[in-house]
């Protein structure tokens, strides 16, 4: 299937229960557990339309076998066979190599969520060392990890958590959080703040999704949120894009000037390089910010180091 076949699938009203046989199938199954074809004709009739019964049509695959390797209390990774009209339904020696393989399967999903679940104690850890106060978030914006400074602001009640998410004790800026998170859980801003009153100085929230990467099962970190006092030091921030984007020393300090409004000669000056020097510095600064002009990577620097 391409990336258009799933994008028809990947719909909200055809991934419950209630819609879709295969699903409904999973969240019943237990564990390790070979259903096919004899489960799905069970379900079919309840389901409370056809939508996903036509999608299966359309796309070619309404027959095949699945089982769940993994079952947690939040959710559940399947692993699944899917059979056009030309295939045919699965026959018990279908099953049979299907099933033979799904230890190895299971092993290996196994393997890659606890890599990828590790990235939020590395995160967390990371700027912990800074002395920064950072809630690392999944997809759901579900804090996941927290370093120590994070950590002290729940305790001192500056900031909560409400089912698992960060939330201010303040209405007014809880709105405006709820807001800053769910636009940047559905992709449109990689970066906003918000800023909260506080007995020591006005908070800086700032939340940004950190970079993707080119395969992952969803679970690895999605995002975090860095909780700042104004007059933030440049070592700092220095030290957050390093960590966080992966850029060199030199990178960072040269993505501080240009948030900080430093012509390219000034810049070029302060670091004793030519203008082709500081350009290939800039062509892998903005790559890795995941920008493709100058203006795009200020205005980002600017959400990200307010």
């Amino acid at each position: 299937m391409d990336a258009a076949a799933h994008a028809l699938a990947d719909r909200a009203e055809l991934i419950t229960p209630s819609t879709n046989y295969r699903v409904a199938t999973g969240v019943s199954q237990s564990l390790r557990t070979i259903a096919w074809e004899e489960s799905y004709d069970a379900i079919k009739p309840r389901l409370v339309d056809d939508a996903y019964l036509d999608l299966c049509s359309d796309l070619r695959i309404p027959f095949g076998c699945q089982t769940n390797l993994i079952v947690e209390p939040d959710g559940l990774v399947g692993f699944a066979l899917l059979r056009s009209q030309r295939n045919g339904a699965t026959t018990a020696e279908t099953r049979a190599l299907f099933a033979s393989v799904c230890s190895s399967a299971g092993a290996a999903v196994a393997l890659q969520l606890g890599l990828e679940r590790e990235g939020y104690k590395l995160v967390a850890g990371a700027l912990e060392a800074m002395s920064i106060a950072c809630f690392v978030l999944d997809r759901s914006m579900a804090v996941r990890g927290t370093s120590r400074a994070a950590e002290d602001l729940l305790a001192n009640g500056t900031l909560m958590l409400v089912d698992g998410h960060v939330a201010s004790p303040s209405p007014a800026v809880q709105r405006l959080l709820a807001k800053a998170t769910n636009d940047v859980m559905t992709g449109r801003l990689a970066a906003t703040s918000v800023t909260a009153p506080d007995p020591a100085g006005a908070l800086t929230l700032k939340i940004h999704r950190l970079p993707a990467r080119e395969w992952n099962m969803g679970f690895a970190p999605y995002a975090i949120l860095i909780v700042n006092h104004p007059g933030a030091d440049n070592a700092a921030h220095v030290a957050l894009l390093r960590d966080t984007y992966g850029l060199t020393v030199a990178e960072a300090e040269i993505a501080v000037m240009l948030r900080l409004g430093r012509a390219r000669d000034a810049i070029c000056a302060a670091r004793a390089i030519t203008r082709e020097t500081l350009r290939s510095h800039l062509r892998s600064l903005f790559a890795k910010l995941g920008v493709k002009r100058e203006t795009e990577a200020i205005h980002l620097l600017h959400t990200l180091l307010h």
